[in-house]
């Protein structure tokens, strides 16, 4: 498992490099991918996604590939790489440092790790065998969440108060009035915090299988609980909870039940 784990490292790092090319790039135009609603594509997106996917193939060219912005790639091994190249494009739009490329390896049901990977700060965030890693310029650190005790002392984060339906939007508001803080914006980033102890709770909907894989593997390998709305691994309408404690993360379903 080392070897691909350093494989996903290599893959995470050369869709970085890609997708730095366009960052902050005044030139740079951007679709919309959806007829409902503002979804932002790019070449920076499709580029990046094109590094990470003949990288992976020039390796395990058995494997299967899911991505966002691609046709997936059905291989014959078991192994699934799931690869968001720019999470957060909007963010990555409006030139904030809170996107990410996200690289996960499924085997079946079994997540082996998942990877968050900040290029522009150069941060690394990766979970596997019930371990979390914080690499920051050559040094590596073992990261835990934190075990916050009560709701009303949380942190909560959300990456857009209106990210989902009416009915969710109003229950995701009410969760966070409970909560001592509320952040915005931060995409998959945010998990990356959770993971590292700074942020408790994270509470998201309308979010797409390939954004929770990595977050996923993430915060469950720094001690972390990640579920769906109702505490089940149904994500299937993109409802997640995740939170560094046990008692925050039944508190939290408890309130979201009074409103869905």
């Amino acid at each position: 498992m080392r070897d691909l784990i350093n494989l996903g490292k290599k893959v995470a790092i050369a869709g970085g490099k890609e997708a730095m090319n366009y960052f902050r790039k005044p030139n740079l135009d951007f679709d919309n991918k959806s007829q409902t609603h503002f979804d932002p594509v790019s070449k920076a997106d499709k580029n990046t996604e094109n590094i990470m996917k003949n990288l992976i193939l020039q390796h395990r060219p058995n494997d299967t590939i899911i991505g966002e912005e691609s046709i997936d790639v059905k291989g014959s091994s078991g192994f699934s790489w799931i690869i968001d190249p720019i999470d957060g494009t909007r963010g990555f739009m409006a030139g904030q440092t809170s996107w990410t490329v996200l690289i996960s390896l499924n085997e079946g049901d079994k997540h082996h790790f998942g990877i968050i990977y900040q290029p522009f700060t150069d941060e690394m965030f990766i979970g596997f065998n019930n371990s979390c890693n914080y690499l920051h310029k050559s040094k590596t650190n073992k990261i835990f969440v934190k075990n916050c005790k009560k709701i009303s002392n949380a942190i909560i984060h959300t990456t857009d108060p209106n990210m989902g339906t009416n009915i969710e939007n109003f229950a995701m508001s009410k969760l966070r009035s409970y909560c001592r803080l509320s952040r915005y914006s931060l995409d998959a980033y945010a998990y990356g915090l959770l993971a590292y102890g700074n942020i408790d709770l994270i509470v998201e909907s309308s979010m797409q299988f390939y954004d929770i894989q990595a977050p996923l593997c993430v915060i469950k390998s720094a001690g972390g609980f990640f579920s769906d709305w109702k505490g089940g691994n149904d994500f299937s309408d993109g409802r997640i909870v995740a939170c560094g404690s046990d008692h925050v993360h039944k508190e939290a379903l408890e309130i979201l039940s009074k409103y869905i």
